[in-house]
């Protein structure tokens, strides 16, 4: 009995304590800091999410833009086509050569060619 009433006993009894009270402390304090780890991951996941989802609806919009002004883009391109075939028939037109026709007032011609019934000249 010596030994259970001695200071080393209640040294060894201490340290031992002092011991398990710091690895339970240590594994409660590990225990927290995995839950607001967690916490934190389940936060950032969260908030990745919603900017992933304003960046969807951003490139939606975007494409939704591009649509319309290729729409826009190949009317105007439809339009152009035309006026280039019309300019491209008058040059056409204007490069074939052409007869001079020279209208003369209605009447009749005599001998002398003078007109009869036309205008008279001045």
């Amino acid at each position: 009995m010596d030994f259970l009433a001695s200071d080393a006993f209640l040294t060894i009894v201490s340290v031992i304590g002092s011991a398990i009270g710091i690895v339970l402390a240590l594994r409660a304090d590990i225990g927290r800091r995995i839950d607001r780890l967690e916490k934190r991951t389940k936060e950032g996941h969260q908030a990745l999410g919603q900017r992933i989802d304003r960046v969807r609806q951003r490139i939606d919009r975007v494409e939704d833009r591009a649509r319309a002004d290729h729409q826009a883009l190949v009317a105007e391109i439809g339009g152009v086509k035309t006026a280039v075939s019309v300019l491209g028939a008058k040059l056409d037109e204007r490069s074939v050569p052409q007869r001079l026709v020279v209208q003369e007032p209605p009447g009749t011609y005599t001998a002398g060619d003078e007109p009869q019934d036309g205008p008279e000249p001045q």
